[in-house]
């Protein structure tokens, strides 16, 4: 987990920042274990490792100190899934029935700390080819939300290479609502010959 701010518009140029978050209301307050420096040498930031989200709040509190004056703390509560950027989906695959016309594409949840029920989750699938009009070639785009880690893509054309790409969101799950990475393109379909 990666955590950053920026010094008060008046802070004094020695002031000195310090991190410390609390998982829960059991846990004890901890303070950051690797601090992101500014040129001045300041903390600006801090790297987290091996942190699972839970359900409660986690507590975030940034203190300062300066030898000329008062530094006004920053605290905060956050529901850490709330947060979380979520990876692309994996293991995305392809297969194609050129007899039906159709392809199915399927692919695994983003990997997250808190929940392995795929319910959780909404996907956009894009879907990506290139036409030929006289010496022009235009990208057409196709976007669709799905439940399932499984799409069935019709009217599949043989003659024409495609790229998917998929990314998720949380859906009805403490998972984050916000749409997480597009996973890198995958190609099917045939190479296109441009003359």
């Amino acid at each position: 987990m990666n955590c950053t701010w920026q010094a008060g518009r008046d802070a004094p140029a020695d002031t000195q920042y310090f991190l410390y978050w609390q998982k829960s209301i059991e846990d004890n307050q901890m303070e950051c274990e690797l601090y992101i420096k500014a040129e001045n040498g300041r903390n600006m930031g801090c790297i987290f490792q091996n942190v699972s989200i839970g359900h409660e709040k986690a507590y975030f509190l940034v203190n300062g100190s300066s030898k000329d004056s008062l530094i006004q703390f920053y605290d905060e509560y956050i529901n850490m899934y709330k947060i979380e950027k979520l990876m692309p989906p994996s293991n995305i695959t392809v297969n194609c029935d050129e007899i039906k016309n159709d392809c199915i594409i399927q692919w695994q949840q983003p990997q997250i700390s808190h929940s392995n029920k795929d319910m959780c989750f909404k996907y956009e699938i894009n879907i990506k080819y290139k036409v030929r009009i006289s010496s022009l070639t235009f990208d057409i785009n196709s976007y669709i939300c799905v439940r399932n880690d499984r799409y069935e893509f019709q009217n599949y054309n043989e003659k024409k290479r495609y790229t998917v790409k998929i990314r998720a969101r949380g859906e009805n799950c403490l998972v984050s609502s916000n749409w997480g990475e597009w996973s890198k393109p995958i190609e099917f379909g045939k190479t296109m010959v441009v003359f």
